[in-house]
């Protein structure tokens, strides 16, 4: 899943509901996101977002949701701090990405 993860975000744009990113770079310790006009350059840990890639493949989360509904579920099972997940609506641009080429 790493593999398949960071063929799908390195160089590529990605949607969230309401906005775009830009994934500058993807390797298997941390994913990249280029500066947009409303957020600085972030940086997510790559066994993170495979948390919330799993939390969808196992149904515990689903593209209807909300990003905030969707990181109080993953969250809540996370080895990582809370605070790692404070950039949801990346992360659920991730899922969707994901889901987009998954299909489950």
């Amino acid at each position: 899943m790493f593999n398949q993860l960071i063929i799908l975000l390195n160089g590529r744009r990605i949607f969230s509901s309401r906005a775009q990113y830009y994934c500058s770079h993807a390797d298997e310790q941390s994913i990249v996101f280029a500066r947009t006009p409303d957020t600085g350059k972030i940086m997510i840990p790559t066994e993170l977002a495979i948390e919330w890639v799993r939390a969808y493949e196992h149904g515990l989360i689903n593209l209807n949701m909300t990003s905030r509904e969707m990181r109080g579920i993953v969250q809540g099972n996370s080895d990582w701090a809370a605070y790692q997940h404070g950039f949801e609506t990346h992360l659920q641009a991730i899922v969707k990405t994901w889901a987009e080429t998954h299909p489950r």
